[in-house]
């Protein structure tokens, strides 16, 4: 029997990851993340964005993360270590292979 595992799922599987690499300070939703979320409020819908999307089609997860780091961290490496990190979770947890794009939105001083 095969288990499904949904976008949702995966994503808090990968903000839950990223956050814990050394260098991330949060994580921050996109513009799409924060629109959503007022029509969401708007709507009377909870969830606020995470900062992490994920898109589950067939055995792979398109990941996507916006995260905020501090000054004194290469952020070339950073986004390395977090999307190492986050696919290798995913693929542990979950079996769906992951392709992880991650985008800095802020650097703390």
């Amino acid at each position: 029997m095969s288990v499904g595992f949904g976008d949702a799922a995966v994503a808090r599987i990968a903000a839950a990851v990223a956050a814990e690499v050394p260098g991330v300070v949060a994580l921050r939703p996109d513009l799409g993340q924060t629109l959503l979320g007022i029509a969401g409020s708007l709507l009377g819908e909870s969830g606020v964005g995470t900062g992490a999307t994920a898109v589950v089609e067939g055995g792979r997860a398109e990941i996507t993360l916006t995260l905020v780091t501090s000054l004194g961290h290469n952020t070339r490496d950073l986004c390395t270590a977090v999307q190492r990190a986050v696919a290798a979770r995913v693929q542990q947890d979950t079996g769906l292979t992951a392709v992880v794009t991650v985008t800095v939105a802020d650097v703390l001083l």
